[in-house]
This record gives structure tokens, C-alpha cells and sequence, in this order.
């Protein structure tokens, strides 16, 4: 249902309708927290842009994971979904396209709106500033039109407690001449029925980058039948997989795009593609080999990863504190806490990160874990919460980079471990 602007004042926010968003409203209700006391916004309550961009895309996570993800929270009652959805029928130790997890998602997604009544406004939230006096957050949220979904008036909402899940979008390195390379982005080049309209057989691809989103580019490229160079940092990495744990399992390779570099990269290299490594370590970098080889290339595409989106301004600190953009947050690393006053971020654009069995130190990103991450770490409304703040101040609350730093753990909100239910 949409939220009754009449009673603006809530104990929980939650912004953004993806899979992060959609975890956490789960916990949430599971929790016992009351559904007056919730609000959920995002422009368009779609499953993220796993349901808007990413369908196409082959997943990381395995058939098995998204089905836990999924009866996880029994708000979600997935188990009785009256839909048969493709998802429940696939092996569970295999990955699959994305498109696969988008539509339970999004039947998930109705079912908290529709059947849990969870109170919602469909906007995009501009602005998120700390009210001193009462230890809340003034949001303001561009509300959308239900007739054409423009932007159309300016919503004010106090909340106790703010959870962004605000996603991230593929990053980009400036053209140096875009009369030489045309930019293909990276929502194009997963899409093979878009990526027909912007690159031809005749095309000469520059593809930036070697994990996931890179090999996807490159086996959808070859498809057409266009060349390929291949400009890299890091060599080609693989996750390993143990009996009860996965080395590599952020940064490594798995499934389908796996099998396909492997068997086209390395035992049978295709004609198609030329790898050029840059930045090596134990061999300079030959900026006129790469130059020359650029000069060949009329599309270009940026596989290098992902940043935080930008879409939020937020002031810390009323009275002290300039505003900050989304984009340029600090956080704990290690719990996802923006500010002791509950202010809370989690999901791919506020990731956990933590070693793994030898050490190796990652992002954790993956609808599972974002899963697992929330048991762990997710803050619980008690009518005692702000209590906990008196003794932290504001220098400390943008300041949590550093996972050596453990105030949050000690002086903020409780978590898990000590529930106080309502």
C-alpha cells in the first residue's frame, strides 16, 4: 500500500526495492517489527536492476542459494507461491541466468506490497539529513506521478533508522577520443539483443577487464563474429571449490562464464580474441603497444568493475557536518554502519569485507550472503536504541573505513546477538 503522508514519522526506512531491500524488509517483519513502523521507497519496485538490467546475465550464485535466499524469511512465504517458477525445476548446484531469480523476486516483492500491506513510496529519495534534537532522519523523496512516473512533488518522512540497499553502476574511464571508440556499456554488452544494434561483424572491440562481466562481454562479442582486444590487469582467476567452503569466491570465475574462459582463453584460444596485459608487475607496461593496438579498435567496453551510486545526498551531523553525496559514504566494513545514530548500509554498494579461511581479504557480494550478512549484523528497534548514541560523537561516525576500528561493535545499536524484540 502507499504510505499515508499523514503519518510521516517512521522506525525503519528502507531505500531501494532489490534483492538487499528486499532481505531486509523480510528480516524486519520476521523480527517483529510492526508494518506502521515501516517504510519502504524506491521509484519503481521492479527486483533492482536484477529485474530491470541484469536478466540476461549468467549468475555467480548457484540454483540451491537462490532458493534459500528465497524461503529464508517467512514473510516471504515463498512456499506458497502458487507460481511454479522455472527456478524450482533447475539443478540446484548449477548457476543460471539471472532472469531466473528477477521473477520470484519480483512475485516476492508484490507479495510484501500487496498481501503484507508494508507501506510504500514510489520515489526517488534526493536527500537524507540528521535531526539533532531527536536523533532521527528527515528524508526527502521526489515522489513519482502514478500516471506517467515522473517526478512530480517532494515528500518529507522522519524515520529513526535508515537502511540504504542503493545498488551500483558498471564504472566507465573517460574516452580519449570518441571519434576513434564508440562506447558500449556494459548494460549493452550482457544484452545479446541489444549488443546487435550497437556492434557489427566489421567491429573492432576494445574490452577492458577479466572477471565476470568482462568473459560475459567478450563470449557475447565473439558471438557476433567481432575481433577482440582484450586489454588486462590481472590474470585469469578461478574460484576453487572445497567441500565446505570456495577459495576465490568473489573474485574468482564460476560457472558458465568459467567453462567458457577456459575452454576459449586457454585451451583452445579463439582467432577472434588478442589479450594484451597492462600494469604487470614483473613487466612494464608498453603504452605504445597499447596506444597502437587502441588506434585498431572502433568500440570500446569497460568491464572493471562497480561504484556506488550517486544518487543521494546525506548530512552526518545537523549543525557540523557538510553534506556528503552516497557515493563518497564511509562505512564499517565490517557491519555496515554509516553512523551510530542509525544510519545503515549493506548490499552491493555497501559490502562486507572480510578474509576468507587463508587470508585472502574480499568484497562478500551475493544474494546469499547478503542474506547470511543481515542475520549477522541487522540492528533490531528497541524503544532503548538511541540510548546506546550518548557516548559516541559525530567525528567517529564517518570514519569507519578501517575494519580495525571496532566502535560501532561496541557502542551503537545491538545486533543480533541481543534482540529485544517488540
Amino acid at each position: 500500500m502507499t504510505c499515508d503522508n499523514n503519518s510521516n514519522n517512521k522506525k525503519w526506512t528502507v531505500v531501494g526495492s532489490g534483492a538487499c531491500g528486499i532481505a531486509v524488509i523480510g528480516k524486519l517483519l520476521d523480527n517483529g517489527i510492526n508494518i506502521d513502523d515501516l517504510l519502504w521507497i524506491d521509484p519503481e519496485f521492479k527486483a533492482g536492476d536484477i529485474g530491470k538490467k541484469w536478466r540476461t546475465v549468467s549468475s555467480n550464485t548457484t540454483v540451491g542459494l537462490f532458493t534459500k535466499f528465497l524461503n529464508n524469511c517467512k514473510s516471504f512465504d515463498y512456499e506458497n507461491c502458487p507460481i511454479d517458477f522455472n527456478l524450482n525445476h533447475l539443478i540446484p548446484a548449477d548457476t543460471c541466468k539471472l532472469s531466473e531469480i528477477a521473477d520470484p523476486l519480483q512475485w516476492v516483492t508484490n507479495k510484501l506490497i500487496v498481501d503484507k500491506k508494508v507501506p510504500i513510496i514510489k520515489g526517488l529519495v534526493s536527500e537524507i539529513s540528521k535531526i539533532n534534537n531527536n536523533n532521527n532522519w528527515l528524508i526527502s523523496i521526489k515522489s513519482n506521478d502514478d500516471n506517467d512516473g515522473s517526478l512530480k512533488k517532494t515528500i518529507n518522512i522522519i524515520s529513526e533508522n535508515v537502511v540504504l540497499t542503493i545498488g551500483a553502476e558498471p564504472l566507465t574511464l573517460p574516452i580519449t577520443n570518441e571519434t576513434e571508440q564508440q562506447l558500449i556499456t556494459v548494460e549493452q554488452v550482457v544484452n545479446p539483443e541489444e549488443l546487435k544494434k550497437v556492434c557489427k561483424k566489421d567491429d573492432v572491440v576494445a574490452v577492458y577487464g577479466s572477471s565476470h562481466t568482462a568473459i560475459i562481454a567478450l563470449y557475447n562479442i565473439v558471438d557476433i563474429g567481432s575481433k577482440i582486444i582484450n586489454f588486462y590487469r590481472s590474470p585469469l582467476k578461478y574460484a576453487v571449490y572445497y567441500d565446505d567452503w570456495i577459495l576465490y569466491d568473489n573474485t574468482g570465475l564460476k560457472g558458465y562464464s568459467a567453462e567458457w574462459a577456459k575452454e576459449h582463453l586457454e585451451n583452445k584460444p579463439s582467432n577472434l580474441i588478442e589479450r594484451i596485459q597492462v600494469d604487470n608487475k614483473n613487466a612494464p607496461c608498453n603504452k605504445e603497444l597499447v596506444q597502437n593496438k587502441l588506434s585498431t579498435c572502433t568500440k570500446v567496453v569497460y568491464a572493471i568493475g562497480f561504484e556506488r551510486r550517486d544518487s543521494i545526498n546525506i548530512k552526518l551531523n545537523e549543525n557540523h557536518q557538510d553534506w556528503i553525496n552516497s557515493s563518497k559514504l564511509k562505512y564499517n566494513e565490517s557491519n555496515g554502519i554509516i553512523s551510530n545514530d542509525g544510519l545503515f548500509g549493506i548490499g552491493i554498494a555497501f559490502p562486507q569485507f572480510k578474509p576468507d579461511r587463508v587470508g585472502n581479504l574480499e568484497y562478500n557480494v551475493g544474494l546469499w550472503k547478503f542474506m547470511v550478512y543481515l542475520d549477522q549484523v541487522l540492528p533490531i528497534c528497541n524503544n532503548n536504541n538511541n540510548n546506546n548514541n550518548n557516548n559516541n560523537n559525530n567525528n567517529n561516525n564517518n570514519n569507519n573505513n578501517n575494519n580495525n576500528n571496532n566502535n560501532n561493535n561496541n557502542n551503537t545499536i545491538k545486533w543480533y546477538k541481543n534482540i529485544i524484540k517488540k
